[in-house]
């Protein structure tokens, strides 16, 4: 009888220090451990610390898509994106995540639909916006790429990238004062600049 209680108050031991060791292991501890772990490129030790927590399920989605892209496992990667965007619809950060995967798989045509989307809930979202412009620059759909470039100038004047774009571009859409001013404004920003060199003299 006295060997059966001693094994029960053991047995209670056990159980209660468990309980206290799963305890500590909290979420925030969780995502501590996967960072280290992606800072050193140990991307899959990353991905196994994240992929057994419970609760937590948009962050765990969102970073789950994260680690994948990372690892350029691109279609699991896209998988736990949608989640992320199932779980909260309205979520900038989600489906600028799903560009990554989308954009190294050249999947042009969704990562257009996904700009879109971005851009109903965040209109003016430069960095979309830009991304938007370069595509259908590139398709020679100069009114479209002006309208998106026209906006990302009008929040930030002196960003190069814009301005050297938006300058070719009107420069196309024969508005050639509009883009002689804009590829000036290059050369402010970046005074030895070939590619406005070039549109200048074109113009002249």
């Amino acid at each position: 009888m006295e060997f059966l209680k001693k094994k029960r108050v053991i047995m209670i031991f056990l159980v209660m220090f468990g309980v206290s060791a799963s305890a500590q292991i909290t979420p925030s501890k969780v995502f501590e451990t996967s960072y280290t772990k992606e800072a050193a490129g140990d991307y899959k030790g990353a991905i196994n610390e994240i992929i057994g927590l419970n609760g937590f399920d948009y962050h765990k989605s969102l970073r789950l898509g994260w680690l994948y892209y990372l690892e350029k496992n691109y279609n699991e990667s896209i998988r736990y994106y949608e989640q992320a965007i199932k779980l909260r619809p309205k979520a900038v950060e989600a489906l600028l995540g799903l560009c990554n995967p989308l954009e190294a798989q050249k999947k042009n045509d969704l990562l257009e639909t996904t700009y879109k989307k971005i851009l109903a809930i965040d209109p003016m979202n430069t960095k979309v916006n830009y991304a938007l412009g370069n595509i259908y620059y590139y398709r020679k759909d100069f009114a479209l790429a002006e309208k998106h470039f026209d906006l990302v100038i009008s929040l930030y004047p002196f960003d190069y990238y814009s301005n050297l774009m938006a300058g070719w571009t009107k420069y196309f859409l024969n508005k050639k004062n509009e883009a002689k001013i804009l590829f000036n404004t290059v050369l402010i920003i970046s005074p030895n600049d070939k590619s406005a060199r070039e549109g200048l003299a074109l113009i002249k």
